[in-house]
């Protein structure tokens, strides 16, 4: 399998980066390890299109017009922690049912822009500062963020797409209970590169 030339990265705001200000975020640091080949063959863009608040709402509403004029070869998604969030009545975001379904369109749609395709989950959450979250009322429970999280494996499994589980963070990788600090970004950054080599990507 060749490895792509370029890959686009869609998320929220844990893929776009925030509260990494030594690197700027998972995604920046792959893109500064996958640039070390940039004068030979190996180099590979990868252009981080996340925004901060994003569902898989909002990746539906822009990935393939984005990822196509870049000419992507691959893909990867990191969603599901925004969607899992609930508000005081406790209403999701986006429901169970809806995301599911919401994953499955991202796929067939993914699928015809390149069969290279990742979804990473989100794995948790540090509940002492997210129950509520400090600046609006949506409320992060490790419960939705993990049932979320199964649901894209499952979603994944049945259409024949790679999808890399996370290990748990600890509560001293958070900055503010829902983003990873500098030492978070830099752990699923080795994972999803280590994922990325063992699957000839970069």
């Amino acid at each position: 399998m060749n490895k792509p030339e370029s890959i686009c990265v869609f998320g929220d705001s844990t893929a776009w980066g925030a509260w990494d200000t030594e690197k700027g975020g998972w995604v920046n640091r792959l893109w500064l390890y996958a640039a070390r080949g940039s004068e030979s063959e190996e180099y590979c863009e990868v252009y981080n299109l996340s925004v901060s608040g994003g569902t898989t709402e909002t990746i539906l509403e822009r990935f393939e017009n984005e990822s196509k004029i870049r000419g992507c070869e691959a893909l990867i998604f990191q969603t599901g922690g925004n969607d899992a969030a609930q508000d005081k009545q406790g209403n999701f975001q986006i429901s169970p049912d809806k995301f599911t379904s919401n994953i499955e369109t991202i796929i067939s749609k993914a699928k015809k822009v390149t069969d290279k395709i990742i979804f990473i989950g989100f794995k948790n959450v540090d509940e002492s500062r997210s129950l509520p979250i400090p600046w609006a009322d949506f409320y992060y429970r490790n419960e939705n963020v993990e049932k979320y999280d199964q649901i894209i494996k499952e979603v994944c499994d049945k259409n024949g797409v790679l999808f890399l589980e996370l290990p748990k963070l600890e509560k001293s990788d958070f900055a503010d209970g829902v983003h990873p600090n500098v030492f978070g970004h830099e752990k699923i950054f080795t994972h999803v590169k280590n994922f990325l080599e063992k699957n000839n990507w970069i």
